[in-house]
């Protein structure tokens, strides 16, 4: 009787191993698949930061720019690594106000999600002497 016992621990054994063996390899794929998404993640946001960084240098380079003859409408692009963002900048006179300039820049790429853009929006105003 003793022998059996030892018997059917040993398949016991092998069935736990099988199961553990299971487990792990799905914990093993849901962590892979986390990592996958993760490194999406931070390359859409190393774009997104990217773009923002374009269109806030674009507006200061506005703000240097002389008031009447300087701050307007224009279009440029800008590559960075492999992705091209291209850079639209419209500026409508006397809005909101008179000598108020509404400035619209909106910042393009493709990235893993497609086509994207981010807009930034301000409103310079001419200093009176």
């Amino acid at each position: 009787m003793h022998s059996r016992k030892r018997l059917n621990e040993r398949g016991i054994l092998l069935v736990e191993a099988l199961v553990g063996l299971g487990i792990l390899t799905v914990g093993m794929a849901t962590i892979s698949a986390l990592m996958v998404q993760h490194l999406r993640a931070s390359g859409t946001n190393n774009l997104l930061t990217t773009a923002i960084a374009l269109g806030e240098q674009e507006l200061e380079d506005l703000r240097s720019q002389d008031y009447n003859t300087g701050i307007v409408s224009r279009s440029s692009t800008s590559t960075q690594g492999v992705t091209t963002y291209t850079i639209t900048t419209t500026v409508i006179p006397d809005n909101p106000a008179p000598n108020m300039k509404k400035v619209s820049t909106n910042v393009t790429w493709t990235g893993l999600n497609g086509s994207q853009t981010y807009a930034l929006y301000t409103i310079y105003t001419q200093l009176l002497h």
